[in-house]
């Protein structure tokens, strides 16, 4: 038998855990079971527990579970047939609601709030969650499929050790890593394509700084070249999409070395403060224009695949040059970064932790990479984009690898 305050407590949870899911049921234009319903299906939850344990008999508890599944039953009927709105959602959170109940009766307080604060969520998210389903297409939703099977299957099987000769090469960590960098790029891509491009091109650059920085900056100098009046816009998108991908850079580092990211944080900031001051006091007329979403779904089998085997070269080839010095590594990363620095960052983050490098050296390989990444915009504009936009973003991004390399270099210095 529970204490009598203890009893008060178990039930003033219980309440509460049932009465959270009730409330948003209550919001509905329709209420077939409110909030008080919701609390008093919790509390049976929990009484019955009290009750089971009292009479030293588990087949009430299983009795009044069959109740509560008759009432659910009742709930579905009345919902369905006589207010002719279909759908089961309500019964199933009557039934998970009396469930929380029996975990408070069982003093799992922690496990009956936390399942409620969850239960909730996925209730209140309704509207964000169908136009989510809505926006992603056939092969999408395969694609997340098999990103699962990576991420459920794969990811807890595979060796957490090295398995390469030179001991560079951790499966579990490069599985790890593709998973942190294609959901990022997966969410941005999501966003981009929910918010529309059309909507403004900065828009189009901070969202696709999560996905692909390069491509992003590619299609916003096409959109310039067509149509010369959006030729500022696309300069802060630009801009825009070099300090997102600094940010995805420093979250990437995070997710695998603190120490690396203790030493890249103060640089990359900098360079995004840079970045983001020069775009605030810029003035443009933006007029929008359709355009099509500027970079491919990363949430993908054969993305995931090219980002791996360039981590796994990049690494190879940065343990190689480390024998010649720093130089090395940081010539390395300048040249990656052209490429990729995200695969950079995680690549020299990786061998940081791995003990390969030293966390200071990794972490200014990655300042160097976003440096290069940076400046290698000027080049892809000048090949993508029209002169005018050439000589105007040729100021921003310079101004922002010169703050990466000089805080850098004091930091070194200090």
């Amino acid at each position: 038998m529970v204490l009598q305050a203890e009893f008060i407590k178990m039930l003033i949870i219980a309440a509460l855990v049932g009465g959270l899911v009730g409330i948003e049921r209550e919001m509905k234009e329709k209420v077939v079971a409110g909030m008080r319903t919701f609390m008093l299906a919790s509390i049976l939850g929990a009484l019955s527990v009290v009750i089971s344990d009292a009479l030293e008999e588990e087949l009430f508890l299983i009795i009044a579970f069959f109740g509560i599944l008759l009432v659910t039953l009742l709930l579905g009927i009345i919902k369905n047939i006589n207010l002719w709105d279909i759908g089961v959602t309500t019964p199933v959170a009557f039934l998970l609601t009396f469930l929380l109940g029996v975990l408070a009766g069982m003093q799992m307080y922690f496990e009956a709030v936390a399942g409620s604060v969850i239960i909730t969520g996925i209730l209140v998210t309704k509207k964000y969650s169908t136009s989510f389903s809505k926006t992603l297409t056939h092969s999408e939703i395969i694609n997340a499929l098999e990103f699962g099977i990576i991420a459920f299957v794969l990811y807890p099987v595979v060796p957490d050790y090295p398995v390469d000769p030179f001991g560079l090469i951790n499966p579990r960590m490069l599985v790890l890593i593709v998973i942190v960098v294609t959901s990022i790029g997966f969410a941005g891509f999501l966003a981009l394509r929910q918010v529309g491009v059309e909507k403004g091109l900065p828009i189009v650059g901070a969202l696709g700084g999560l996905v692909n920085s390069e491509a992003t900056t590619s299609a916003l100098a096409i959109k310039a070249k067509k149509y010369e009046e959006l030729v500022q816009s696309a300069k802060t998108a630009i801009v825009y999409t070099n300090c997102v991908m600094l940010a995805r850079n420093l979250v990437i580092a995070g997710v695998i070395s603190i120490e690396v990211l203790r030493f890249m944080v103060l640089p990359q900031v900098l360079m995004i403060a840079a970045g983001l001051l020069y775009s605030a006091t810029a003035k443009y007329k933006e007029k929008p224009k359709e355009m099509e979403t500027p970079v491919e779904s990363p949430f993908a089998i054969l993305p995931a695949i090219r980002f791996a085997l360039l981590f796994t070269a990049i690494s190879i080839i940065v343990d190689t040059f480390k024998d010649y010095g720093v130089g090395g590594v940081y010539i390395t990363a300048m040249l990656g970064g052209l490429v990729s620095s995200a695969a950079v960052t995680a690549s020299l983050a990786s061998l940081g932790a791995l003990g390969s490098l030293d966390a200071y050296t990794a972490a200014s390989g990655c300042v160097i990479a976003a440096v290069g990444s940076t400046l290698g915009k000027i080049l892809i504009v000048r090949i993508s984009g029209t002169k005018d936009l050439l000589k105007i973003i040729g100021f921003p991004s310079t101004l922002m690898a010169v703050v990466g390399i000089v805080v850098l270099v004091l930091q070194s210095a200090i």
